[in-house]
């Protein structure tokens, strides 16, 4: 007994020190691209260009204009200039009620804005790891702000600060609800899960999974905070933009003319299917896409189901995350910042049970996402991160597999 715990302090020391090794490197990694494009962050050219125009549009009474393409265009010529590149604005497609968290941003400069934006997404990672740590066993040894460099470590995360997203405020509404889910207040969950409306494409899928699998509360929370949003955006925007929106936001996303990005940089089911030329690129490809995310979402539904729903949580609510990243329309890369939810719960689920070995499967699809160089491969040198979709539907065959306790031969046909 005494020879065995000899040899696990040193492996346990070894290991320590390759992930701290791996972080460094990934944290430089990212620190030297940064340096790279610092110049394109000053100039207006991130996604952040987003967001300070609506909020300079809210600033000036101009809510009823919000998704105006002539409007966007002249107000983001006055802080950046004519960007050549740019057929037209980069356009604003998220709900109205967002543009209010936008608007005090309006009143800085741009470069200024842009940098306590930043500030501020920090400031909730760190209240993601303060939420976390008192939710997750595996994280209480440790220090809030070892979480926080080991996220910025995860180029998803790295992406999100450098574009200027809101995906790190997605991972904070999202890490409250797991919370809330985990001390039986679903009311309260449903409630941070209709804030976190403002990206509907993650939040609606998860909601869905939730009410199957019985946890019918979540709606009674869900419904009024939504219905409040729904007549805050109608009040901002004018009800005839608002019953136009979905049209809009639909159009932006299927064409890159017109602001969206192109197939073959989402990693998602839908980038999968129309990443491609031709003949995937058009009627075939979108009903691929389609019916595979719809196929995806019903595997997730059955397999989910569990009696012991409190022990079984973590695969639950990461199988919920990881599902919704993968079906949802639009999908970017620093919206994989999600994925450190199911991170953090499956490596805790593992050591709770004292098999991490055994169970290594449940986080070996996401190793290759962990790694930074294997993202700037798939985005800027063969601008393809659809394939990253691939380890994500892995990640949820493996976590379905344990839900469901079966072996994999097993899975198809159950």
């Amino acid at each position: 007994m005494l020879g065995s715990k000899e040899k696990t302090v040193p492996q346990t020391r070894s290991r320590t020190l390759f992930v701290g090794l791996l972080l460094a490197g990934m944290l430089w990694l990212n620190f030297l691209f940064f340096l790279g494009y610092r110049h394109g962050m000053k100039r207006g050219y991130t996604d952040f260009s987003v967001y300070y125009t609506a909020g300079i549009i809210l600033r000036e009474g101009l809510g009823h204009q919000l998704y105006d393409r002539e409007v966007q265009l002249q107000v983001q010529e006055d802080f950046a200039g004519h960007l050549p590149f740019r057929r037209g604005p980069l356009p604003f497609i998220h709900p109205p009620f967002e543009a209010l968290i936008c608007l005090p941003f309006s009143f800085l400069s741009y470069s200024n804005a842009f940098l306590a934006w930043d500030v501020a997404s920090v400031l909730m990672l760190v209240g993601v790891a303060f939420i976390l740590r008192r939710s997750v066993d595996v994280l209480r040894p440790f220090p809030e702000w070892q979480f926080v460099l080991a996220a910025l470590a995860f180029f998803p995360v790295f992406m999100c600060l450098l574009q200027g997203q809101d995906s790190i405020l997605l991972l904070l509404t999202f890490a409250l609800a797991h919370r809330a889910i985990k001390r039986n207040s679903d009311l309260l969950a449903g409630c941070w899960l209709a804030l976190a409306s403002f990206k509907f494409q993650f939040t609606i899928p998860v909601l869905l999974l939730f009410l199957i699998w019985g946890r019918r509360r979540l709606a009674l929370g869900f419904a009024p905070v939504a219905f409040v949003l729904l007549l805050l955006s109608a009040g901002i925007a004018g009800t005839k933009s608002l019953i136009e929106y979905p049209g809009f936001a639909l159009r932006v996303v299927d064409q890159q003319g017109l602001g969206g990005v192109p197939l073959s940089l989402l990693p998602n089911l839908h980038g999968l299917a129309m990443g491609w030329p031709n003949p995937f690129s058009g009627p075939i490809g979108t009903a691929l896409g389609v019916f595979s995310s719809i196929a995806v979402f019903g595997f997730a539904a059955s397999k989910g189901r569990a009696t012991e729903t409190k022990d079984l949580l973590e695969l639950q609510f990461s199988l919920a995350i990881v599902v919704s990243v993968v079906i949802a329309w639009q999908t970017n890369i620093h919206d994989l910042s999600l994925l450190v939810l199911p991170l953090v719960l499956l490596t805790d689920y593992c050591v709770q049970r004292h098999e991490f070995s055994s169970r290594s499967a449940l986080l070996l699809p996401a190793f290759p996402l962990l790694i930074g160089p294997v993202w700037m491969m798939l985005w800027l040198w063969i601008a393809q991160v659809n394939l990253a979709v691939i380890p994500l539907l892995w990640w949820v065959w493996e976590i379905a597999r344990e839900l469901s306790g079966k072996p994999a031969a097993e899975l198809v046909s159950a």
